[in-house]
């Protein structure tokens, strides 16, 4: 009883004192923001982290104010989780947190206790049945699905069926996407779902398991609703530009598949820009007390081919600077 007391007593000095340091730093318009991605590893992280900083550097030089984004992004191979990446910024008294959830339940918990303590959170990709963020900036996966689709149908011949590569186990994105492919190109035209463990090397096998497997040559194009194939060299059972090929999110990994030919195009997020909106959101509702016109944000994907790379590869080069 003793013990748990002391903890009582220990839990609310801390809240005592965050709240305090929280209010002076307002006081002077001084905000310190944390944003939590998925993976360190996962590069487009990196482009919504710059994207962040970019909004919080333009935002202080024009209302003379101090915003501080600090990046707390797990790093999956070392046994880091966003629980973890949760619990610093409350210690370190952070106002508001920006975070693409992931499906840890124990992540769900640390969210829900953040906004209990009054922090403002912001979802970024994608966010959270029962969770009331501030505002949630959400990639349109229906969209991006259905833009693969369409892609693809204007690199096949007439009645051409294709494979799908997903996820063994797929999450809500992945399903959306192939919802949206089915809906572009139509069931008849989908030769085969492929499943896989997300990583490169179970990609390949599963991709060339099931061209082996196709003795009457019926899959005559790709789509592959996550970019696994893509993360490391080119190794396809079929020759550059032999099979039709789309994927949808990638990273600069995927630029070596286009320049030697075989994908013809991607399907990309705005990486940066969840990144920029979402800090300009927060600081308007932590400095301005303003509250988001809508609460839930849809971005557009975008299709990359061989017409717009240059540019898009350019972004990737200032982004990862």
């Amino acid at each position: 009883m003793v013990f748990s007391r002391l903890q009582f007593l220990a839990s609310c000095s801390i809240l005592i004192t965050s709240c305090i340091f929280a209010q002076n730093r307002e006081m002077l318009g001084e905000y310190r923001i944390g944003i939590v991605g998925q993976d360190r590893e996962n590069s487009i992280y990196q482009a919504t982290q710059l994207g962040a900083m970019d909004a919080a550097h333009a935002i202080s030089k024009r209302d003379s104010i101090d915003i501080e984004v600090v990046v707390l992004t797990p790093d999956r191979s070392l046994g880091q989780d966003q629980e973890s990446s949760l619990s610093k910024l409350f210690i370190n008294n952070a106002d508001g947190i920006i975070i693409s959830p992931g499906t840890e339940s124990t992540t769900h918990s640390a969210i829900r206790f953040a906004q209990e303590q009054g922090q403002k959170i912001i979802f970024f990709e994608t966010d959270l049945e029962n969770f009331n963020p501030l505002a949630a900036i959400v990639a349109d996966e229906y969209k991006a699905g259905f833009l693969a689709g369409q892609t693809i149908k204007e690199s096949l011949p007439s009645r051409a069926r294709i494979a799908i590569l997903m996820a063994t186990n797929p999450n809500f994105a992945q399903k959306e996407r192939l919802r949206g492919v089915r809906n572009a190109i139509g069931y008849k035209a989908i030769e085969a779902i492929v499943q896989c463990e997300p990583n490169y090397f179970s990609a390949i096998e599963a991709i060339r398991n099931a061209e082996d497997n196709d003795r009457n040559d019926l899959i005559n194009g790709w789509i592959f609703l996550d970019d696994w194939p893509l993360i490391g060299m080119p190794a396809y059972p079929w020759k550059a530009g032999e099979r039709p090929s789309v994927a949808i999110q990638s990273s600069p990994t995927a630029f070596i598949h286009i320049d030697q030919g075989y994908l013809n195009a991607l399907v990309v997020h705005p990486y940066y820009e969840w990144g920029r909106m979402s800090v300009e959101a927060l600081v308007e509702c932590l400095h301005n007390g303003k509250l988001p016109d809508s609460p839930r944000m849809e971005t557009e994907p975008q299709v990359i081919n061989q017409f717009n790379i240059q540019d898009y590869r350019k972004k990737w080069h200032q982004w990862l600077q």
